[in-house]
């Protein structure tokens, strides 16, 4: 385990140590679900890049078709 030294603003440290009596664990949980969010949004950026490189290739494999066929009156 390491330790890390926080210094935060009177104001905030008296409201966290209204709403929980044990403030490091406090803490801890609220770094371990920031951290699970940052990673699942990395995540999910990371997909949506993957999804862009496929619809590109799959735009490029219809492109001849797009233009057979259609005019612009509906």
């Amino acid at each position: 385990m390491t330790t890390i030294q926080l210094h935060i603003p009177d104001d905030l440290a008296s409201k966290v140590k209204s709403l929980a009596p044990n403030t490091e664990a406090l803490i801890v949980n609220l770094l371990r679900s920031k951290v699970k969010e940052l990673n699942s949004s990395a995540t999910l950026a990371d997909e949506y890049r993957q999804a862009a490189k496929e619809n590109k290739s799959l735009m490029k494999d219809f492109a001849h078709t797009d233009l057979e066929g259609w005019d612009d009156d509906y």
